[in-house]
């Protein structure tokens, strides 16, 4: 099931984020938001006139990077390390839980 992210003013969810949406979300520039693009990080999903959006999908993963760098004085490309590491835990803490469905398990 893909994740979803709650517009906070509006309440209802939103499958794409304009890049004014991001900066607002996770406290970033603009500049650190084309930094991120140029890493590999953030891929623009559609572009509507001209204008950027990203998939709300991967923005959890960014929005708690940027509380890391946030907390801990981190550069951009720590918060681009930082998302794939949490990218990656999702990914196998989804792959434990199927395992651990297919074996008859119960999650711990």
């Amino acid at each position: 099931m893909p994740i979803q992210v709650f517009d906070v003013k509006l309440q209802k969810p939103v499958d794409y984020l304009s890049i004014e949406e991001v900066v607002a979300l996770c406290e970033l520039s603009e500049e650190d938001i084309a930094e991120l693009m140029d890493y590999g990080a953030l891929n623009s999903d559609v572009v509507v006139d001209e204008e950027i959006f990203f998939a709300a999908q991967r923005m959890q993963f960014l929005k708690d990077a940027c509380q890391h760098r946030r907390d801990y004085d981190l550069d951009v490309f720590a918060v681009v390390l930082l998302m794939g590491y949490l990218q990656e835990i999702a990914d196998l803490k989804q792959q434990v839980a199927d395992l651990q469905a297919l074996l008859g398990q119960t999650a711990p």
